[in-house]
């Protein structure tokens, strides 16, 4: 036996090293492959949220659609709102006298039988003298046979005088309202002092002179809507 022979490598670590140049390159395409692959599955799976949402449901809002023939609540009502007296009168002095029927009534201030174009209301001198409907003051102040008075437009063409008056608390362009105070009763009308104190009150419709009384008694109204209770 020849105890100086060299020993020979074994098959698998020629092949090595025959082929380490190809096994390093199978290698890469292997680990390249291995990245790719596990990119793709990662963007192809849907991210679940750490913390859910869920929406519940508003108790308040109702989900369910009225019919459109269910009744609702009216927000306005129709009141009838009627003049009022201006003052509180104690008795009827001279009258509305202007018509064929009756023409004239006695003025004693003047010593006369003439028109009387008003309705005069006897009442307390200093009592208080109200607007009969709400209105706009058109004009204001004192003259000689009116004395101090205050003239307003109560709309839908009736216009009211008030005359007589001890003094006015109301100036021309101010709106006022139903029992809006506008002065004072008194006797400085001169053409009807001798009457006492009392109201003095002319009231026109579309411009035609009318009778007032139907305007202190109660009888007429006007329908207006207000809002509902």
């Amino acid at each position: 036996m020849n105890n100086n022979s060299t020993k020979q490598p074994s098959k698998f670590a020629r092949f090595l090293r025959n082929n380490a140049a190809l096994l390093l390159l199978i290698f890469c395409v292997l680990a390249i492959t291995a990245v790719v692959l596990a990119v793709t599955l990662t963007k192809n799976k849907t991210p679940v949220p750490d913390n859910p949402v869920t929406v519940e449901p508003d108790d308040n809002q109702s989900t369910v659609t009225p019919p459109d023939d269910e009744p609702t609540e009216p927000s306005t009502q129709k009141v009838n709102v009627y003049f009022m007296s201006p003052v509180e009168s104690s008795g009827i002095g001279l009258e509305y006298t202007f018509g064929p029927s009756n023409m004239f009534t006695f003025k004693s201030t003047l010593n006369e039988w003439s028109a009387h174009k008003a309705l005069d209301l006897q009442a307390e001198e200093g009592a208080e003298v109200c607007a009969m409907y709400d209105g706009t003051v058109i004009d204001s102040g004192k003259s000689f046979l009116k004395g101090y008075y205050v003239t307003v437009d109560h709309g839908e063409g009736v216009i009211a005088t008030y005359a007589s008056m001890q003094d006015v608390q109301v100036a021309k362009g101010q709106s006022v309202k139903r029992g809006e105070v506008l002065g004072y009763v008194g006797t400085t009308a001169e053409s009807e002092y001798k009457e006492g104190p009392h109201l003095h009150l002319e009231v026109t419709a579309n411009g035609t002179v009318v009778d007032p009384t139907p305007y202190t008694d109660g009888t007429i109204y006007r329908t207006v809507e207000v809002a509902a209770n």
